[in-house]
């Protein structure tokens, strides 16, 4: 217990300084987010076809925990001359790019099953890299919304949602305990945990309007773009539903592969993949209302 109190601890304090950092001058703050990204994506790549590897699904290890590299380059291409609501579509057909490039490599390699092992090669590449990689999507929002600092409320948003619905499906679950949410993939996670999750998730997102609506600097957001408290009700109901599936999509693939941890990175708490499972989907979630939101 003490060793997860000090992991937890150090996770806190390594997101806090990532988040400050955005604030440093002549927008150095973004491309050190980005870094911290790209980093948690590695490793939760490297995880993730270690998963694959253990399920008997043969891929390309290095052009899969590459991937996210290869995407933040084309983010960065394309940043300063494709309209915002367009970049998801650009990543998309990169995406498309990388499986001809996997299955180019496969061949020459001569491969047993150069598709299958591409195929797989791209699920590695979609989960967890592109969609986690969304978090530097919405970094460099700022520019394109006209608002300052509006990224920092959207990171905000992804990461009061997550941590709010796993915190609060905890201790509902533990303390009302009751009929099982989905017994045969996560055994201890129980129905009154995912409804206290759901109520987590829709507070923290009111508690980041909260934030929004009281700094004057950000309230002109609200106005902006015709914003209610609702639209944050619904983000927080909607991204708490995802992050709890990314958390039993995880489960899954663990269950699969016949291991309790996506591996050993953090004392106490299992591995990259294990951290942000749920994290996936919200950021993903999040992403395309920030699309919205500026349309």
């Amino acid at each position: 217990m003490k060793q997860r109190f000090i992991t937890s601890i150090f996770i806190v304090l390594a997101v806090a300084l990532a988040i400050g950092a955005k604030f440093l001058p002549l927008n150095l703050g973004d491309y050190v987010f980005d870094v911290f990204i790209l980093c948690l994506t590695y490793v939760a790549s490297f995880e993730m076809c270690n998963l694959l590897e253990k399920t008997n699904k043969p891929l390309n290890k290095i052009l899969a925990v590459f991937y996210s590299v290869f995407n933040y380059g084309v983010l960065l291409i394309f940043l300063n001359f494709v309209p915002y609501q367009n970049l998801i579509f650009v990543q998309l057909l990169m995406l498309v790019l990388y499986f001809i490039i996997a299955v180019f490599t496969e061949t020459i390699s001569k491969k047993e099953n150069p598709i299958k092992s591409s195929f797989n090669t791209l699920l590695a590449c979609f989960y967890p890299a592109f969609l986690f990689t969304m978090f530097l999507f919405i970094n460099h929002i700022d520019k394109f919304a006209g608002i300052n600092h509006l990224s920092v409320i959207l990171i905000l948003l992804v990461i009061a949602i997550t941590f709010l619905t796993d915190t609060c499906a905890y201790l509902v679950g533990r303390t009302i305990k009751g009929p099982k949410l989905a017994p045969k993939i996560s055994p201890q996670k129980t129905i009154s945990g995912s409804i206290g999750g759901l109520l987590g998730g829709d507070g923290g997102a009111m508690l980041v309007f909260a934030l929004v609506k009281n700094v004057p600097n950000l309230s002109i957001m609200l106005t902006q773009f015709s914003i209610s408290w609702w639209h944050f009700l619904l983000v927080g109901l909607f991204g708490s539903i995802l992050g709890q599936m990314g958390d039993l999509l995880e489960s899954l693939i663990k269950r699969k592969a016949g291991v309790k941890d996506s591996g050993n990175i953090f004392p106490g708490h299992g591995g990259m993949l294990d951290r942000i499972d749920a994290m996936i989907f919200v950021v993903t979630f999040v992403s395309i209302f920030a699309v919205i939101l500026i349309a």
